[in-house]
């Protein structure tokens, strides 16, 4: 049977009704078997005096930025680092830092990618348990590195600067080496003329070998390595570029996501230089709205709350504007519809579009289209991805409109998480046919359409009592929805407290419009409207009013950062 004839199965992961919005190409083709640099090398390899990378004043083409890599794996293999070393990397989005993870990929090592806000004990710890032979890390961190640097001193230091690539003196270092007491500590210009008289030899690519290791959130739990293959991002790469989304040779992608992130390496990173497009490089999140007006960029990734702001704040024509794209949380319809209906006002064919990913995915798994698109959905499986929804108590297989547990297949998966089999385990199985899926957590169900509806986190279903001891389920989601449609809520984050029997309670956080500073009956007003929009079960214990809902850096609802303020 023909790909996209559909089979009439009632299962989502047999009839997979998303293939008709696919071209033969991507269906039929297939992902090639290379490294991360390799496959951004051969996409490129014919157009070098493209621009490649953007950066304050300076534009990078792709024959310098292959240039750069190439100069700085030879600095790499210059310090002794060579194909499986580990080298952590502590930084934000710069040339420096793109060239030092493909850089480390052309000789096979593995970039280890932490997040910024790493405590002292933790950049130890990551160094450590990833063996890493040096850490890479950008100089605002440099209190934190003197600190810890004589528990790692039997590794090099490498400290890159924004100002690295503009060519500005640097005062810094010489002030912030007199604070690392180390042999191997060095700048950038001295890291890269240590190479100078070396030749880096070039890897061969090997299927599913490590190549990157980034970690999750952590937002309802200890963060996890996650460990990523050439085939994990060149996959997820790969599927954007056959979707049938409209990327041309040129056009500019604002690149905000940070490179710790699966989704800031994946979608902020490796998809637009392996389109040939132009990387607008952001490295101070705060300046975010303000980069986007004077940019205009094509091309935008972010999450949904930023997103929310950037749309508030626009003004003028904004017909450069061909991909608005979020993701981490979802937003409620009536949101979708305001950003869908702000973009139209203001001349743009964009649709703000969804997907759903995971770290353990190396970024996304379904995505929404301007030209295929359904409100308040997450859009359809990528061309390569399949998906299944279980009944999380016995595994049975649902059917369409089914709530259960989504599952996928996809060629991006993860190896695994990184010194923890047993947790790899427990979300990764395979079936009679060997296919590996990874079990997400998440409850939601497929349509006949083939699109993917978000309706919660299982982890995120708790049990409550009505006041006559009858017992339902509490889905703080459905709260956080409800209070986001007030209009005078800008942001509502639900988490529940827990008495001796495990029964909950949920505490509302919100934080209210600019408009609505001077009314002094807005908690009022707001517990009223809880006691008429939701079920008894439901309304919040308690609301709790906040200047600023606090986030991860990846633009995700900080639940356990919460939890601590409202006990």
């Amino acid at each position: 049977m023909d790909d996209k004839q559909m089979r009439n199965t009632g299962y989502p992961s047999i009839d997979k009704p998303w293939l008709k919005y696919y071209s033969e190409e991507a269906l039929h083709g297939e992902i090639p078997k290379c490294t991360m640099y390799e496959y951004i090398f051969d996409h490129n390899k014919s157009h070098l005096d493209g621009i490649a990378l953007r950066y304050f004043t300076k534009k990078i083409t792709y024959q310098k930025l292959f240039e750069n890599i190439r100069k700085t794996a030879d600095a790499f293999w210059a310090q002794g680092i060579r194909k499986g070393d580990a080298v952590t990397i502590m930084s934000l989005n710069t040339p420096e830092t793109i060239y030092c993870i493909y850089a480390l990929n052309y000789i096979g090592a593995v970039a280890n990618m932490v997040y910024m806000t790493l405590s002292e004990e933790e950049i130890v710890e990551t160094v450590k348990n990833t063996d890493s032979k040096m850490f890479i890390f950008l100089d605002v961190a440099a209190e934190k590195v003197r600190n810890v640097v004589e528990d790692i001193e039997k590794i090099r230091v490498l400290a890159i600067s924004p100002t690295d690539s503009l060519g500005f003196p640097v005062q810094k270092f010489s002030a912030l080496k007199s604070k690392i007491n180390t042999k191997e500590f060095w700048n950038w210009k001295d890291f890269l003329k240590a190479g100078e008289h070396q030749k880096a030899q070039q890897t061969s690519y090997h299927e599913n070998e490590l190549s990157v290791i980034v970690y999750t959130s952590g937002t309802t739990g200890t963060p996890k390595g996650v460990m990523l293959s050439n085939d994990s991002l060149n996959a997820v790469a790969w599927q954007y570029e056959k979707s049938g989304m409209k990327f041309t040779r040129g056009e500019t992608f604002l690149t905000l996501m940070p490179p710790f992130l699966s989704i800031g390496l994946s979608l902020n990173v490796h998809l637009p230089l392996s389109l040939g497009t132009a990387s607008i490089m952001i490295v101070n999140p705060e300046k975010f709205i303000e980069e986007y007006k004077k940019y205009k960029p094509n091309h935008c990734v972010s999450g949904p709350v930023i997103i929310r702001k950037l749309v508030q704040r626009l003004s003028g024509n904004m017909s450069y504007c061909i991909t608005m794209a979020g993701g981490g949380e979802s937003l409620s319809l009536e949101e979708e519809n305001y950003l869908n209906e702000t973009l139209r006002n203001h001349h743009s064919d964009a649709k703000y579009l969804t997907g759903y990913g995971m770290t353990e995915f190396a970024a996304t798994v379904t995505t929404s289209m301007n030209h295929v698109y359904k409100a308040g959905t997450l859009g359809i499986p990528l061309c390569k991805v399949n998906i299944k929804v279980i009944n999380p108590d016995n595994g049975e297989m649902l059917k369409y409109n089914e709530t259960g547990e989504l599952c996928f297949c996809t060629p991006s998966h993860m190896l695994g998480y990184l010194d923890n089999e047993e947790e790899t385990k427990k979300i990764c199985d395979r079936d009679e046919e060997n296919r590996l899926w990874v079990h997400t957590g998440d409850l939601g169900f497929v349509d006949e359409d083939g699109f993917v509806h978000f309706v919660g986190r299982i982890k995120r279903i708790y049990i409550t009592q009505d006041a006559d001891g009858t017992v339902y389920k509490l889905f703080p989601q459905r709260i956080e929805e409800t209070i986001t449609e007030y209009p005078e809520v800008d942001m509502c984050a639900a988490v529940v407290e827990l008495d001796a029997q495990n029964i909950a309670t949920a505490i509302a956080c919100v934080k209210r419009t600019a408009e609505s500073q001077n009314n002094n009956n807005f908690l009022t007003g707001l517990q009223q409207y809880c006691k008429e929009k939701l079920p008894v079960h439901l309304v919040p214990k308690q609301i709790i009013e906040l200047d600023e809902i606090p986030l991860t850096q990846s633009g995700k609802i900080d639940y356990k950062t919460l939890e601590k303020m409202t006990r």
